[in-house]
């Protein structure tokens, strides 16, 4: 009983009349062929029942590998803030850079951050200078405002982005599990025996992390909160933050609070509320947050290195632009263990 030979990347170039190097290029989606090409390799290929060859693909994956210094040796971590560290500043950003930095090494990668503003330069300006560079591949970090646009010219460039903007949803997004975290500081307040638990953010935060906080937040009022009588969440902004705080601790008297406002502590302690007695405080980002708050640890360098991760991928897949269907990798916090919140009941002292 005879069976019938593999079709090879030889016999669809034999099929269509181009090259070997080209059929394969097509069936990657190279940026360089035109789309009609692609179109007519794949219908060939699958005319054809191609099935690659998975050693043969592993073999040529390593070979690209290989060859990133020569191909595309420099990635740029992107920031439009009003000015070259506005972004940089924040200990959070300083170590999702160090996270990106230290992965992009390993791939053999130079990881370089560069302000979309500098000298004035406009974003038609600042994309032909990318890729007079030879840089194809950009890690977005946050943007200043949610809905803020970055007008490049994407086309030419694999991207990921730092968050969700919401311009920019259908770039591979990297960001942290809002939900998860707000869920998870929730139940170590409540080991702790704490039972009217509140909830303060500030309102450009919230809109940041397009109200995942909140929810997850209404969730556990709903299903784990022991009081008939919720504690709404209080959004805040502006200069009378912490006069609007003091007015909610004093009215809703909660006996601990999660948090996303650095201005609770001060509020709390306009009341003579002593933390963690009196009140506990759990951060929804301790690296931001005051010095020693217990809380949720954002891995901002496991952030970084995801986003390198994913930009590799869409460098080798020749893949540029936004995706057809929105996608993104989220990383989970873990508690930080500060002075903010009582002991768990087994480390207490009797």
């Amino acid at each position: 009983m005879s069976t019938r030979p593999a079709t090879t990347l030889k016999h669809i170039a034999e099929h269509l009349g181009l090259s070997v190097a080209a059929v394969s290029m097509a069936l990657r989606d190279h940026a360089s062929l035109p789309a009609t090409t692609i179109a007519r390799v794949k219908r060939a290929a699958l005319k054809l029942r191609y099935t690659p060859n998975s050693a043969g693909s592993a073999l040529a994956a390593h070979r690209q590998q290989l060859r990133v210094r020569r191909d595309f040796s420099v990635i740029a971590l992107v920031s439009n803030w009003p000015t070259r560290d506005d972004w940089l500043q924040r200990p959070s950003a300083q170590r999702l850079l160090a996270g990106a930095k230290a992965r992009a090494r390993a791939y053999g990668y130079e990881l370089q951050h560069l302000w979309a503003r500098e000298s004035g330069m406009t974003p038609a300006r600042f994309s032909r200078v990318l890729t007079s560079r030879g840089i194809r591949g950009l890690i977005l970090a946050p943007l200043e405002h949610p809905d803020s646009h970055l007008d490049l010219a994407w086309e030419h460039f694999s991207t990921v982005t730092i968050e969700r903007p919401v311009r920019y949803a259908y770039f591979h997004h990297v960001l942290p599990n809002y939900s998860a975290d707000l869920r998870l500081a929730w139940a170590r307040l409540r080991e702790r025996g704490y039972l009217r638990i509140g909830l303060v953010i500030e309102a450009t935060l919230a809109e940041r992390v397009a109200h995942h906080w909140e929810a997850a937040y209404a969730f556990e009022q709903s299903h784990n909160a022991p009081t008939a009588a919720p504690i709404p969440t209080l959004l805040v902004s502006g200069p009378d933050s912490p006069a609007t705080i003091s007015a909610w601790l004093h009215t809703h008297r909660p006996d601990a609070v999660i948090s996303r406002c650095n201005d609770v502590l001060a509020a709390a302690a306009t009341l003579k509320l002593l933390v963690p007695r009196d009140l506990g405080y759990a951060s929804l980002n301790v690296v931001d947050d005051a010095p020693d708050v217990s809380g949720i640890l954002q891995h901002r360098d496991v952030m970084g290195a995801a986003a390198v991760d994913a930009l590799h991928g869409l460098l080798h897949r020749n893949h540029c632009g936004p995706h057809a269907v929105v996608q993104g990798t989220q990383i989970d916090g873990s508690w930080h263990e500060g002075r903010t919140v009582r002991k768990p009941p087994r480390e207490r002292k009797p």
